[in-house]
């Protein structure tokens, strides 16, 4: 994925330009990246972080300037810091918040005793029974919203989270009728709306009498 940090290089006096764009992360004192205008017409680039080193590209001519971080990875999160000098006017100082989200890695799908469900085939049982299934999510940054889904619906929505990396569902289904049989329940868990959730179904099946 690609983090964008935008950055205002307008001057505030007609005719003005920028002339040294600089880019701090959080209290830096020494900028990992900077662009230089003075001396040529296109500028020049340099970069002296090693954990940015030809992942950071300045683009000035875009409106507004941006910074793009390629392949970002959860360090790289956090406040940024850009300072323009000018010509003539007054340098200004901008802020601007990267948070780099991680989807969430698998799904486990358990029964009622903490059983993995073999084949995804949760069952046979009777007519009239109560059961309950839970699905666990792990990974993810932020945490995951976790949902059991039916019938293309949202039926159960409650997460509840177990650890810093770790997020539960409990779908209980009571009285089972005919109607189940077969009936597949998908859980799915999602931090963005950018990549795609992932899910994991069970097929539920019954005793015939």
């Amino acid at each position: 994925m690609i983090g964008h940090l935008e950055c205002n290089i307008t001057p505030a006096i007609s005719g003005d330009r920028a002339t040294l764009v600089m880019w701090y992360k959080a209290a830096q004192t020494i900028p990992f990246y900077a662009f230089d205008a003075r001396d040529i017409r296109e500028g020049s680039h340099r970069s002296s972080n090693s954990s940015f080193d030809g992942r950071a590209n300045f683009f000035p001519n875009r409106t507004p300037a941006m910074l793009e971080i390629l392949h970002t990875k959860p360090t790289d999160s956090g406040i940024y810091r850009c300072r323009v000098d000018f010509h003539k006017s007054p340098t200004r100082h901008s802020r601007v918040q990267l948070t780099v989200i991680v989807p969430p890695e698998k799904l486990l799908i358990v029964d009622e005793k903490g059983s993995h469900i073999r084949h995804y085939i949760l069952g046979p049982y009777n007519e009239g029974a109560t059961i309950n299934i839970t699905c666990i999510s792990t990974g993810g940054r932020p945490l995951p919203k976790v949902q059991w889904w039916y019938d293309n619906k949202v039926i159960n929505n409650t997460s509840v989270v177990l650890s810093d990396k770790r997020v539960r569902n409990t779908l209980v289904l009571h009285r089972l009728e005919r109607k189940h049989l077969k009936s597949v329940f998908t859980c799915q868990a999602a931090n963005n709306n950018v990549t795609n959730p992932i899910s994991a179904s069970i097929t539920l099946d019954m005793n015939r009498k």
